[in-house]
This record gives C-alpha cells, structure tokens and sequence, in this order.
C-alpha cells in the first residue's frame, strides 16, 4: 500500500472525510483508511493475487451453497467494524449474508481474507487482523502469502489463536462453512509451485 496524506496535520482522519476523499478521487483508486490513515492500495492486483482470491471465492461458495446457503463469499469487499470508526478497509475475500444491500460497506461478515502481497505491510496486515476480529460476526481471519504456501487461518472458535499452515497437501478445514480444501487448492493456475 502507498500512504498518500490528503489531509493536513498529525489528526486522524474521520470516516466522515474519507469517504468524502474517496468520492472525489477516480472510480479506479482503491482506498483503504486504517486507524484513521488512507491508505491507496495497488491497483490492479497481481494475477496470482487475483487467482488465489476467486479461487478462495470459488471453493466457499461451493462450500457454503450445500452447507450456508444464506452466506456467499464475495471479492474485494469494503467492510465496516463498528467499533472502529477510522477503519474502513478492502478485503480480498469475505464471507457475508447471502441477501445483500446496495452499500459500499458491509457491516456483518463471517469470514475476512487478506493476501499478502508486495505493497501490504506485515504491520498494516497484522494492525487488520486485530480490528476484523472486533466484529461480532466474524468467525475466521485469513491471511495468506502470494509467493509461496502460506495461510495463516484465526478463528473465534480457537480464541483467536493463530495456525499457520506451509505444505501444499495441508487441509485448511471451515466448520462452519461445512468447507474443507488442500491449501495448494488456493494455488491452482498459479506459479507457485
């Protein structure tokens, strides 16, 4: 991500002003405001990055249409955690009610995914991770690497408690979700081998 301050002074931007900001900017930029800091995201992602979040997408809906039919797995979703005024930030994948609205944010999601990739910041993703989880709803935070096998997968259920998983033949299992995909599933059509 590139930090680019469109505001003057130390003051933390409100959401009020961000989406103000964004309005004005072109439909092309992807913004991001993180404790009250906006953040412009590369634009456009990867194709592996791509590739790896319809192929998370695709394999939860396949999941969630037999187990969850009243969720749906969506990309690039801008999110909204109540709790946290100055945080409005782009998922790569989320899981969220199947019925949706016509908002830009939602507020209700179950699941949030992050791909790393060369512009994210382990401090920003890390900084994400620890606000999603504030999010009532929110069962499972993915983070997962783009260069090679990784995925980090926090659940609620664990106590939020971190597993980290590296082998290709490691299966990442959702419960809830009724989801279960070897981790080299996410890496189908890409060069990381």
């Amino acid at each position: 991500m590139t930090i680019l301050p469109p505001h003057s002074g130390p003051e933390r931007m409100s959401t009020g002003a961000f989406l103000e900001m964004v309005d004005a900017r072109p439909r092309e930029e992807r913004w991001q405001l993180i404790d009250g800091e906006p953040l412009l995201m590369m634009s456009p992602p990867t194709l592996v990055h791509q590739r790896i979040a319809l192929n998370l997408a695709s394999a939860l809906n396949n999941a969630l249409e037999v187990a969850r039919p009243d969720l749906f797995a969506l990309v690039e979703v801008g999110l909204q955690v109540d709790a946290h005024d100055d945080f409005r930030p782009i998922a790569d994948v989320a899981v969220l009610d199947a019925e949706i609205e016509a908002v830009s944010y939602a507020t209700r999601f179950y699941l949030v995914t992050e791909i790393l990739s060369p512009s994210n910041s382990r401090e920003h993703i890390s900084r994400k991770h620890a606000l999603y989880v504030d999010a009532p709803e929110c069962m499972h935070v993915l983070i997962v690497g783009q260069d090679d096998f990784c995925l980090e997968l926090w659940s609620r259920a664990g106590n939020w408690q971190g597993r980290v998983f590296r082998s290709a033949d490691d299966i990442i299992t959702l419960p809830e979700f009724g989801f279960s995909c070897r981790l080299g599933d996410l890496y189908k059509g890409t060069p990381v081998r």
